[in-house]
């Protein structure tokens, strides 16, 4: 099943990254129906799910690569190189997207996947209860912003 908002995400995606990486988004598309689904429960603008689908799905796809690294698989040094160009390509759209406190927030438990993936071990269920963490602390922030406004 693709949706409005899952179709539009890809073509974002197809369209920033670089076909000389060579890198094909092979996409767990059940895995990005349940995000959209936690990303539709949040009162955002759609161009917001839109960003935060395309980053999720970035992530997902970088963490994916750079599992069950072995240095005996012949194929090690695409995965690694295709995991770091995912990774980059997350902070550039996370930047240009300005979703500076995502980056903040996410930096340490990537770093943990990282270590974790080299180990043999996935992330991707981790990445969607941090996004799920980080949209529940910044609807709490923006809630209590509201609250001081009206009561000041």
């Amino acid at each position: 099943m693709h949706t409005q908002l899952m179709n539009e995400t890809f073509q974002l995606l197809q369209a920033e990254c670089s076909p000389k990486a060579g890198i094909t988004l092979d996409i767990d598309r059940t895995e990005i129906l349940d995000t959209e689904s936690l990303l539709n429960s949040y009162d955002l603008a759609y161009e917001r799910k839109v960003h935060l689908l395309a980053l999720y799905t970035i992530l997902s796809l970088a963490t994916s690569r750079h599992k069950d690294c072995n240095p005996s698989d012949p194929n090690l040094t695409r995965k690694v190189l295709d995991g770091d160009y995912l990774y980059s390509l997350y902070i550039q759209l996370a930047v240009q997207f300005e979703e500076i406190d995502l980056i903040s927030y996410l930096a340490p438990h990537i770093k943990k996947w990282q270590i974790r993936g080299a180990e043999g071990h996935s992330g991707v269920q981790l990445l969607a209860t941090c996004l799920e963490q980080f949209l529940d602390l910044e609807f709490r922030r923006d809630t209590y912003t509201t609250t001081v406004e009206q009561v000041g």
